[in-house]
């Protein structure tokens, strides 16, 4: 029997090997999987949908039904795909109705009323993170960071930045004892 799933709080590459792992192991083949959704293939006479349902729950997934909770996960992958792999060329409003085939305004109104808090606050909020990572790895600068997100100049990013975490770009830096907040928490 072939199923797909679509899966709350898949949203990094690391959540895919735990999958495709898990699943496998227990005699389930991934014919497909990519972030918020997996197709597997499976036979029921040996395997239920109770047992699929435990691996995701063993992992702190679980499988969503209703199509507004659904929309809204692919809006988070995509959020989180325009932040870590784009270039930040655009609007993020244009890439998520162009990737969505949605109009913004529904897609907006959609996240904030399953997650609690707008698309802008959200990617705010992953943009941060983002810096975060960028400044832990050492490879840029303050400015190259800000053209990196497609700040318009590194006072914008500072400004913010501080105002998130209570500390400087450079106050980060040198804090070890400062703290990433995993995406799946935020």
């Amino acid at each position: 029997m072939t199923k797909e799933f679509n899966i709350k709080g898949m949203i990094c590459s690391r959540c895919v090997k735990v999958l495709k792992s898990d699943f496998a192991a227990n005699g389930i083949e991934v014919l497909e999987v990519e972030l918020g959704r997996i197709k597997l293939d499976y036979n029921p006479a040996k395997i239920g949908i109770s047992l699929i349902e435990k691996i995701l729950i063993e992992n702190e997934f679980e499988v969503i039904h209703d199509q507004s909770e659904i929309l809204a996960e692919k809006t988070k992958k995509w959020i989180i795909n325009f932040i870590w792999e784009t270039e930040n060329a655009g609007k993020l409003s244009s890439f998520l109705s162009v990737k969505l085939k949605v109009n913004y305004s529904a897609l907006s109104k959609n996240f904030s009323k399953q997650f609690g808090k707008t698309i802008e606050r959200y990617s705010t909020l992953l943009k941060i993170e983002r810096v975060k990572e960028l400044i832990d790895t050492g490879k840029y600068n303050f400015s190259e960071i800000s053209l990196l997100l497609g700040y318009q100049n590194q006072s914008a990013l500072s400004r913010q930045f501080k105002r998130e975490t209570g500390l400087s770009m450079q106050e980060y830096r040198l804090n070890k004892s400062s703290k990433r907040i995993p995406l799946d928490r935020i």
